[in-house]
């Protein structure tokens, strides 16, 4: 589905030099999986866990051999696919030419590594953004077969997928809040309406 829209929607963001790439579909379907599991977007404190109302999300944005940015695109919750796209456009391109600001990377509440670009098809990031709960983790979109069922008969057909991991900090969540995390970012990927 969201191949679909990406391409029904490319071309007119371009007009408006707004890059519309996957992640931002991604930082979208956080929000909706964000709001199913509110206790992912939060942080461990010694006397209870404090629960944030923004969702500031976090990109892993590699600089080449020069490491690796995490720019902010703050109050996600806010914002629609196109004004989404149109702060990642921004975000990277500062990223890139080395003009992010402290601010641009502070105050992030979850993060999001997408470490398909590089081509890596599964990988689990295993050290979260301090002091956030969750890391999600998002591994090479790819063609694959899977089996479906159609009219009670199983046919063969080949779809885009990627393997997608959930990171946690086990004093906060559990297995239940991951599953019930990554099932609804799942079927709003798979169901995308904007």
């Amino acid at each position: 589905a969201i191949i679909a829209d990406r391409a029904a929607r490319k071309a007119e963001y371009a007009k408006e030099k707004i890059n519309l790439t996957y992640t931002a579909y991604f930082v979208q379907a956080s929000v909706a999986a964000l709001r199913a599991v509110p206790e992912i977007n939060s942080r461990w404190r010694d006397d209870g866990l404090e629960l944030f109302t923004e969702m500031n999300i976090g990109i892993g944005t590699a600089l080449g051999d020069e490491g690796l940015v995490v720019p902010v695109v703050k109050n996600s919750e806010k914002r629609n696919l196109k004004e989404t796209a149109a702060e990642l456009t921004r975000l990277t391109e500062k990223a890139r030419s080395k003009e992010l600001t402290p601010e641009d990377s502070r105050n992030g509440t979850f993060t999001i590594s997408n470490h398909g670009v590089s081509g890596t098809l599964l990988a689990s990031p295993i050290i979260i953004n301090q002091p956030q709960s969750a890391i999600l983790g998002i591994g090479k979109l790819e063609k694959r077969t899977k089996v479906i069922e159609v009219d009670g008969k199983d046919e063969i057909v080949v779809r885009p997928m990627a393997y997608i991991t959930l990171t946690i900090d086990h004093r906060v969540l559990d297995a239940h809040h991951t599953n019930t995390f990554l099932t609804t970012f799942v079927e709003t990927l798979e169901g995308w309406k904007e």
